[in-house]
């Protein structure tokens, strides 16, 4: 029954982050989206190597952080693109030329 309600929640996580690169045009809220997808499947991982030995959590934990600091860099490149061109739209800043 746990397993069921990991599942479902990692495909929540998944689609929402589908959901939420598909429909904007906000650099942030696309990495937003990206985050919630690397989550799903870090939910999914974790269900696959559930052994109940620390090994498990500690890979847990070090994926968990990996994706926190690449989400940390990537909304530090988007205020770059912000103090460089005032605007977070992908589609309109095209010239990356600094």
């Amino acid at each position: 029954m746990m397993d069921l309600v990991v599942v479902c929640s990692a495909l929540t996580l998944l689609i929402a982050g589908l959901a939420s690169i598909a429909a904007t045009r906000n650099m942030v809220k696309v990495i937003m989206g990206l985050q919630a997808m690397t989550l799903a499947s870090l939910l999914l991982l974790s269900l696959a190597f559930r052994t109940g030995g620390a090994s498990a959590d500690d890979m847990f934990l070090l994926i968990a952080s990996a994706t926190a600091t690449t989400e940390a860099l990537g909304i530090a490149i988007a205020l770059l693109v912000w103090e460089r061109f005032r605007r977070i739209n992908p589609q309109e800043v095209s010239d990356l030329r600094w």
